[in-house]
């Protein structure tokens, strides 16, 4: 039983080890889900940036100021929807990366019960081969005494 709850429990490390790797690539993908966000969101301040200042500039009577301000929006909205298309793509790999961590984990704890439970039985097993050894030295000795009181009765008879 003790080399199969070895092997067990290496094989609980290594799922550890799996399911942290796969923890460590959710992690990753989420940053870049939550990077991509933010960089939107950044494209949305400078549309909006660009807006302000092309009303600005309309009200100054600023064509360039209005057509600069214009292409920053215009450029803003294009970078914008591209990062979109980029926070859609990374979504789907980070809803991939969290459904195999959580498999991952899955097994772990799996792995984890069973090594818990070979330890458990081997424990008991232990336990009852002490109380087994244990019952036997009492019965030799019950036995060794009761022997040796029948034989001094058999050497108290004779000497009678």
């Amino acid at each position: 039983m003790q080399p199969r709850l070895q092997t067990l429990k290496r094989l609980v490390s290594l799922y550890g080890v799996v399911e942290e790797m796969y923890l460590v690539e959710l992690q990753r993908m989420t940053a870049a889900v939550r990077e991509t966000q933010q960089a939107i969101g950044v494209q949305q301040q400078v549309a909006r940036s660009a807006r302000f200042d092309g009303r600005d500039a309309l009200m100054a009577d600023d064509r360039m100021g209005w057509e600069i301000a214009e292409t920053q929006g215009e450029s803003a909205g294009w970078k914008r929807r591209r990062l979109e298309q980029i926070r859609s793509e990374r979504d789907v790999l980070n809803d991939a990366a969290r459904e195999q961590y959580l498999a991952s984990r899955l097994k772990s704890e799996q792995m984890k019960r069973l090594a818990e439970g070979v330890a458990v039985r081997a424990e008991i097993d232990e336990g009852r081969r002490v109380q087994a050894a244990s019952d036997d030295r009492f019965l030799a000795r019950r036995r060794w005494r009761d022997t040796q009181g029948r034989m001094r009765e058999g050497q108290h008879i004779k000497t009678s």
